[in-house]
C-alpha cells in the first residue's frame, strides 16, 4: 500500500500545484479590484446569507428559544481537526463513537445520529437506505462555523429532528482573495494534503476547498500489557473537493452553486474479543453531491431562500473470511440518491412580528444488490413538510414564538404516515446580557428504509417515532459567558429489533420501546488577554422503559474543556479533555449488559507563527489510554501529528 499511497500522494501534490498555478493570477488581478471596491462594499447592504436555513444570531437577546451552540472559524481552526468527528467533540452535550463498520457517529444530549439532522449549508446529509451518516466523511478544512441545536427546535427544518440539528457552515468569500495550503504527517504513514481559495471578480465570487488524505493504520494500547498492538484493518484512503460559485444580480440577492465530491475506500477493524470477528471493507465509499438555490430580500426586512439539491451515493462493501482479506464472501453494493428542496420565507409583518414559512420535500431512492450476480433490490420513498412560525415581541423584553408543522411519508410499501408537530415557546431578557427561555415541542422521526424494506429484517408497517422536548434555559454574556439549561425528553414507538420464534429467530425491527432522557447541561466561558477557556458539563438521567435498564452507552456525567494559552503573540497552546463516568451496553447475543469503564482523554496542539505560515504539532490520547465508548472498538492510542499551514493569499 506504501508505493500505491505514495503514487496517489504525489500525483495529488501535482494537481495542487497546477491548480495554485491557475488561481494565482485571477486572485492577484481580483485583489487589486477588490481594493478598488472595498469602501463600497462596506456601505452596502448586510451580507447575505445563502447557507444558513435560520441565521443565529449570538446576543442572547436574539437567540432561539432552543439551546444553540456555535463553534466559529477560529476555535475549529485552533483544534486543527481533519473530520467533523475531531472538531464536534468538544461541544456541550456531544459524545462521537464509533464501532461497527468504522462509522463515526454523534449523540445530543443521548440521541444518536439516527434522530439527529446533519446540514451541509442547509442541504441534508444522511445516507438514505440506512438514515444515519459518519461524521469523518465531512471534511473540516473549509468550515466558517458549526452551529449545534438541542432541545425544542424550530419546526422550518422539516421532520426527524428529534435529537436535534447540527448545521455545518462553509466559507464565504473574503473581500479580499485568500489561498492557503495545509499539509500534516503522522505514524503509519498518515498524511494530510489541503488548499483552500477564494476570490470575488464583480459580480462573481468562488470558494474552493481540497482535503486528500492516507493511511496506513493505527495503534491502541493493551489494556493489560501495556504496550502498543497495531489495529488491524485501520487503512484508509479519502478525498473531500467542495467548490462554490456565487453570482449576485443585486444588491439585494444572491445565486448559489454548489458542487461537492467525497470519495474514499477503507477497511473496518473487527470487534475484539468476539467469538466471530468480521472481515469488511469498504472498497469505495463515496458522495456527489450538486445544489442550486439563492437568497434575494423581499422588502427592508423580508427575506427568501430557496435551494433544490441532489446527492449521489456509490457504495461497495467487501466481506471477507479470513483476517487478510484475501478470500470474499459476498459484495454488496448502494446505489442509492436524495432529491430534493425546501423554500423558506421570513416575512416581518411589523416592528414587533414576523413570520417564517417553509416547505421541505425529499425523495430517497436505494438500489441495493446483496451480492455480486444477483437481482437488485429498488426501493423508494418521499418526505414532503410546511412549517410556519409566529415570532412575537411584546414589552420590549418578551418574545413568544408559536410554531407548527406538517410531516408526511410516502411508504414504497405500507400505509402512508403523517406527522402534526407543535412548538412553543416563551423568552425573557430583562437585560441585552441576560436571556430565559421556556420551550416544549414535539417531534417525529420516520423509519429509516432499511428497517421498513429489508429483505431480512424488514417491517413495511412500522409507525413513526414520537417525542417531545420541554427545556429551561438561560444565558449570561457580559463578564463572563455562561449559559444552562435542565431539559426533559421523551420518545414512545422507539424502532429495534428482536429475535422471535415465530420469524424462524431473525432480526425483525419492531415499534417496541418507550424511553426518556433528563438531565441538564452547563457552558462556561472566559477569555482574558492570554488565556481563553470553555468548560461544558451535562448530566443525563436515561431509561429504556419498556426494558427498564439504561440506554445504550451513555454516561450519567461527561465532561469536558478546552483552555488556550498565548505565550506570545506569535506561540498558542491548546489543552482540550474529556472525561465520562461508566455506562452500559446490551449485548444481543447474550442478553447481558456489558460495562463501559469511565475515561478521560487529553489532547493538545502547539502552534507556532511567523509572517504567513504556521507550524504546529499534535497529540492526541497523550497519556495513551485504554478507551472506547462501545465495547471491542478501542479509541486510537497516543498519537503524534506535525503539520504546516501557509496562507499564499490572505
Amino acid at each position: 500500500m506504501n508505493n500505491s499511497s505514495n503514487h496517489r500522494l504525489k500525483k495529488t501534490l501535482i494537481n495542487l500545484v497546477i491548480w495554485a498555478i491557475i488561481l494565482l493570477p485571477c486572485l492577484t488581478f481580483s485583489q487589486e479590484k477588490q481594493k478598488e471596491n472595498e469602501k463600497k462594499t462596506k456601505l452596502k447592504n448586510p451580507p447575505k446569507i445563502t447557507e444558513e436555513i435560520l441565521v443565529v444570531a449570538e446576543a442572547p437577546r436574539d437567540l432561539p428559544i432552543s439551546t444553540v451552540t456555535r463553534l466559529g472559524h477560529t476555535k475549529i481552526e485552533h483544534m486543527k481537526p481533519l473530520d467533523l468527528s475531531e472538531a464536534i467533540r468538544y461541544a456541550p452535550g456531544v459524545m462521537v463513537t464509533f464501532g461497527e463498520k468504522s462509522t463515526y457517529t454523534l449523540k445530543l444530549r443521548g440521541m444518536d445520529s439516527k434522530r439527529i439532522a446533519l446540514l451541509i449549508d442547509g442541504i441534508p446529509v444522511y445516507e438514505p437506505y440506512y438514515s444515519t451518516f459518519d461524521l469523518k466523511t465531512i471534511s473540516t478544512y473549509g468550515i466558517d462555523s458549526l452551529q449545534l441545536t438541542k432541545g425544542p427546535s424550530s419546526v422550518l427544518y422539516g421532520p426527524n429532528t428529534l435529537g436535534g440539528i447540527v448545521n455545518v457552515i462553509t466559507r464565504r468569500p473574503s473581500v479580499k482573495p485568500t489561498l492557503s495550503l495545509h499539509t500534516s504527517y503522522g505514524e503509519k504513514n498518515t498524511c494530510s494534503l489541503g488548499l483552500n481559495s477564494a476570490f470575488q471578480l464583480k459580480r462573481l465570487a468562488f470558494v474552493g476547498n481540497l482535503l486528500y488524505q492516507d493511511s496506513d493504520g493505527s495503534y491502541f494500547p493493551d489494556p493489560h500489557k501495556g504496550n502498543r498492538i497495531e489495529r488491524s484493518n485501520t487503512e484508509y484512503e479519502r478525498f473531500n473537493l467542495n467548490t462554490k460559485i456565487y453570482y449576485d444580480p443585486s444588491s439585494s440577492t444572491e445565486i448559489l452553486f454548489n458542487g461537492g465530491i467525497y470519495k474514499s475506500n477503507y477497511s473496518m477493524p473487527p470487534q475484539l474479543d468476539v467469538y466471530k470477528p468480521r472481515y469488511w471493507r469498504f472498497k469505495n465509499w463515496d458522495r456527489y453531491t450538486l445544489n442550486a438555490g439563492g437568497y434575494t430580500a423581499l422588502g427592508e426586512k423580508s427575506t427568501l431562500r430557496f435551494r433544490g439539491y441532489f446527492v449521489q451515493y456509490d457504495n461497495t462493501l467487501d466481506q471477507f473470511e479470513d483476517p487478510k482479506m484475501t478470500k470474499r464472501s459476498f459484495e454488496s453494493t448502494f446505489d442509492n440518491s436524495v432529491l430534493g428542496l425546501f423554500s423558506l420565507a421570513d416575512l416581518a409583518t411589523s416592528s414587533s412580528n414576523s413570520l417564517k414559512f417553509s416547505i421541505n420535500y425529499k425523495k430517497d431512492v436505494a438500489r441495493t444488490q446483496d451480492d455480486v450476480g444477483e437481482s437488485w433490490d429498488k426501493y423508494n420513498q418521499a418526505t414532503f413538510s410546511v412549517g410556519i412560525e409566529d415570532h412575537i415581541s411584546f414589552f420590549k423584553k418578551w418574545k413568544l414564538v408559536v410554531g407548527l408543522s406538517y410531516d408526511y411519508l410516502s411508504k414504497f410499501i405500507g400505509k402512508n404516515a403523517s406527522k402534526v408537530n407543535p412548538l412553543i415557546g416563551l423568552k425573557y431578557s430583562p437585560l441585552e446580557y441576560i436571556a430565559l427561555h421556556l420551550s416544549f415541542s414535539k417531534k417525529s422521526k420516520f423509519p429509516s428504509m432499511r428497517s421498513m424494506y429489508s429483505s431480512s429484517s424488514g417491517n413495511p408497517d412500522l409507525l413513526s417515532e414520537s417525542g417531545s422536548n420541554c427545556e429551561l434555559g438561560f444565558t449570561y454574556n457580559k463578564i463572563f459567558f455562561l449559559t444552562g439549561s435542565i431539559f426533559m425528553t421523551s420518545f414512545k414507538d422507539m424502532i429495534d429489533s428482536l429475535r422471535l420464534p415465530e420469524y424462524d429467530f431473525r432480526r425483525i425491527y419492531f415499534n417496541i420501546a418507550e424511553a426518556y432522557i433528563n438531565g441538564f447541561e452547563l457552558q462556561f466561558q472566559k477569555a482574558f488577554p492570554w488565556l481563553s477557556t470553555t468548560i461544558n458539563y451535562t448530566f443525563l438521567d436515561h431509561k429504556n422503559k419498556s426494558d427498564d435498564r439504561p440506554l445504550d452507552a451513555l454516561p450519567r456525567h461527561s465532561l469536558n474543556f478546552d483552555c488556550t494559552i498565548y505565550p506570545s503573540q506569535r506561540f498558542r497552546i491548546v489543552i482540550m479533555g474529556l472525561a465520562a463516568s461508566s455506562s452500559s451496553w446490551l449485548d444481543y447475543q447474550s442478553n447481558e449488559l456489558l460495562d463501559i469503564h469511565s475515561y478521560f482523554n487529553l489532547d493538545t496542539i502547539i502552534s507556532f507563527q511567523f509572517k504567513r505560515t504556521e507550524l504546529f504539532i499534535k497529540i492526541t490520547n497523550i497519556f495513551d489510554h485504554y478507551i472506547y465508548s462501545e465495547p471491542g472498538f478501542p479509541w486510537r492510542g497516543r498519537y503524534i501529528e506535525l503539520g504546516i499551514k501557509a496562507n499564499i493569499l490572505k
